[in-house]
């Protein structure tokens, strides 16, 4: 029996290096999972519940994730809150975890459109849901095993000219390969999974 508990504890203890460096939605992050599920991948130390913001003011209880790493931190938001199960949405809050494809922060769009294995549509920047994914368009990364999307968030690089960076701002769509998107030259700045509603 002990030996049975000491497999038991180890093959948590992989989950959660395993699942500690890509974001997928699979294990502690399948689309069925929980806030327990979450803390016994994770450790009770490493998990706790927390009023988080959405866009417009929303106030919603989330899970947080190495809530006091900031690398690792990320925000598990859930379409049943009350009871904490089934993910809405997790961000990822810190550099320290990979997309599909190995993207992170940081990853230029070009490489996004190479790990879709095609163009896809994003809004403008500088509004509440800028930067965020309007369509794939029906490449890879739109539908992931698991059955949740990849959503990355981006920003345009800061070095970019000014007017190139007007240009895609606001509450617009933009093809990721046209020419103003390229000129703004942006970058993954967060990283997110969404999962259809339970």
């Amino acid at each position: 029996m002990l030996r049975l508990g000491i497999a038991v504890v180890s093959m948590l203890v992989t989950a959660a290096h395993a699942f500690a460096d890509e974001l997928v939605c699979q294990g502690p992050f399948a689309k069925d999972t929980d806030h327990k599920r979450l803390v016994a991948a994770f450790g009770h130390a490493n998990v706790v519940r927390e009023t988080v913001y959405e866009a417009e003011g929303l106030e919603v209880r989330a899970s947080i994730v190495f809530p006091k790493d900031p690398a690792r931190r990320l925000v598990v938001r859930w379409s049943d809150e009350k009871a904490l199960r089934h993910p809405a949405r997790i961000d990822l809050e810190g550099s320290g975890w990979t997309g599909p494809e190995g993207l992170r922060i940081g990853s230029p769009i070009k490489t996004v459109e190479k790990a879709n294995g095609r163009p896809f549509v994003l809004y403008g920047f500088e509004w509440d849901y800028g930067g965020s994914i309007e369509s794939w368009k029906g490449g890879a990364l739109g539908n992931r095993p698991g059955g949740c999307s990849f959503s990355p968030i981006f920003e345009g690089d800061d070095t970019a000219p000014e007017e190139a960076l007007s240009a895609v701002a606001g509450d617009s769509q933009f093809a990721s390969d046209s020419s103003a998107m390229k000129a703004a030259r942006p970058r993954i700045r967060s990283l997110h999974l969404n999962y259809a509603k339970q």
